[in-house]
């Protein structure tokens, strides 16, 4: 069909362009008609792409996402996998591309074999390397489940390795076994071989044994040592002067990425653990100032946890999961590659707003950030989607937004179980605002009811209910609209004012060794 009309067109182009007289090239006889055929067949031609696009798009949600041109190209060459790399970093946000062997399989396709970061300086093989075999959102989908195993097995490893090692030669230490902390060092380290274990594995440990040594120094406590928790705060400060003095030695940017953002998070529990938990006496483990803690564990789920069924394979021999507490609500780890990235430095304001965001997220609602320009509303909702591994999407609203495009947002976070991040949401007209409400209202009520599928905007999509929706506003701006009533009774808000410059000047510095 479209072949047809656009051989049409350059045929009427043509005859148009031989007369050389515009007036005489209107007055044509079936001009008119031929043209309006034209505009007809291009609508059925638009309207097939668009129901084939969509036919793709739920079944790898993360399509929603991307562009209709990238799409189209990545649909077109999806038999040949090597031309759709360059589109990787869309599909897998912290990924720059995909390594792949140069010997294909029997069928003509490469075998996936390593993941580059895109954030950060990092090479990660894939356990098992991936034939890209079949159509492309079906590989696609298969690379996901595969760098979700492999950083859960390198997590399995890790867990293991941080108990029976120094904890500076676990940190560096090499896949040929070395872990000598500098390239100087007798014998030398080989830095053309990638780490044991990733960044955000690394991170994922440290987090895990952090929570576990202060909830034993908490049984300490209840056994009669009064001491045990200013004891364990005076081991966390030599931790992190164990690893600045690493930040000034280390000599590559891989490894100095990784000090820093242990120095980060040690820094965060050391102040915990100084100013609340010993400043305050603070005696039991269920006490509010403990428990409002962000928590990675690694653990046998307790019964009142959320998404129990979730990703059954990643569990370890006991059944144990990682996954994060803080209050009541329990989520589990999701596994997105995150690369080897900065971390937030975080503060008490952070703290509130991850205790807010997790809150809301477990009461099947969204969260809603507002305050000035700069303050960290959307950096603090990325940390946190860090700190779970969770894919999030950032997207920054306009005026010019209509209810269909969001309507496509909303159909992708929904299958996807990703995250979204309306940046200025209060940007969006009104007329668009009231059909959000129905829109995310749609998404809240299925994950309430534990439903596997939705509707948004007439279509049906299946819901992942480990989703979640945020909206950062900067009230009292020129062009922003007021939230209708409805809207706003989906979200839970909190203010951010003023952050806490002094803190995070002070992590810095730290970071670099100083």
């Amino acid at each position: 069909r479209f072949a047809g009309t656009d051989n049409t067109i350059k045929t009427t182009l043509k005859t148009t362009f031989k007369i050389l007289n515009i007036r005489k090239s209107s007055d044509e006889p079936g001009l008119i008609k031929t043209l309006e055929t034209c505009l007809e067949q291009l609508n059925v031609c638009k309207k097939a792409l668009k129901d084939f696009l969509e036919g793709r798009q739920r079944q790898f949600p993360r399509f929603f996402f991307i562009a209709e041109a990238d799409l189209l190209d990545i649909l077109s060459n999806g038999s040949e996998p090597r031309k759709i790399m360059n589109h990787t970093p869309k599909v897998y946000l912290c990924a720059k591309t995909f390594l792949l062997s140069k010997e294909d399989t029997p069928s003509g396709r490469p075998t996936a074999t390593h993941l580059i970061a895109g954030v950060g300086k990092e090479t990660t093989a894939l356990e098992p390397p991936i034939p890209l075999e079949g159509k492309v959102e079906q590989y696609m989908d298969i690379l996901i489940t595969t760098i979700k195993e492999t950083l859960f097995e390198h997590l399995k490893r890790s867990l293991t390795k941080y108990a029976s090692m120094d904890r500076i030669e676990w940190l560096m230490h090499r896949l040929d076994g070395s872990c000598s902390p500098l390239t100087t060092s007798n014998p030398p380290r080989n830095d053309k071989i990638d780490p044991s274990d990733c960044a955000q594995i690394i991170l994922l440990v440290l987090a895990v044994y952090y929570v576990e040594e202060v909830e034993e120094a908490f049984r300490g406590l209840e056994a009669g040592q009064p001491n045990v928790m200013r004891e364990y705060n005076e081991k966390q400060i030599k931790q992190i002067k164990g690893l600045i003095s690493m930040a000034i030695k280390v000599d590559t940017k891989m490894d100095m990425m990784r000090i820093m953002v242990c120095i980060t998070m040690d820094a965060h529990n050391r102040d915990i653990v100084r100013n609340k938990l010993v400043l305050f006496n603070i005696q039991e483990v269920t006490s509010f100032q403990w428990q409002s803690q962000l928590k990675h564990k690694w653990r046998v789920s307790p019964p009142n946890a959320s998404h129990l069924g979730r990703d059954p394979k990643l569990r370890g021999s006991m059944g144990e999961r990682a996954e994060v507490a803080i209050c009541d609500a329990i989520t589990p780890y999701d596994y997105e590659y995150l690369g080897n990235g900065y971390r937030l430095v975080i503060t008490p304001l952070t703290d509130r707003i991850y205790v807010t965001a997790t809150q809301a997220l477990n009461l099947a609602m969204g969260c809603a950030p507002a305050g000035p320009a700069g303050t960290g509303k959307t950096e603090s909702v990325k940390d946190l989607s860090n700190a779970l591994a969770k894919l999030v999407y950032v997207l920054n609203c306009s005026p010019d937004m209509d209810y269909k495009s969001l309507g496509a947002v909303w159909q992708g976070v929904s299958s996807s179980g990703a995250w979204i991040c309306f940046d200025e949401f209060n940007r969006l007209i009104p007329e668009v605002l009231s059909v959000c409400t129905v829109q995310f209202k749609a998404v809240c009520d299925g994950i309430k009811a534990d439903s596997a599928r939705i509707t948004v905007e007439g279509s049906e999509v299946r819901l992942d209910p480990t989703c979640g929706a945020f909206i950062t506003m900067n009230p009292g701006y020129l062009g922003r609209s007021e939230l209708p009533e409805g809207l706003k009774a989906l979200f839970r808000p909190i203010t951010v004012m003023v952050p806490d410059l002094v803190l995070i000047c002070e992590n810095f510095l730290m970071a670099q060794g100083f």
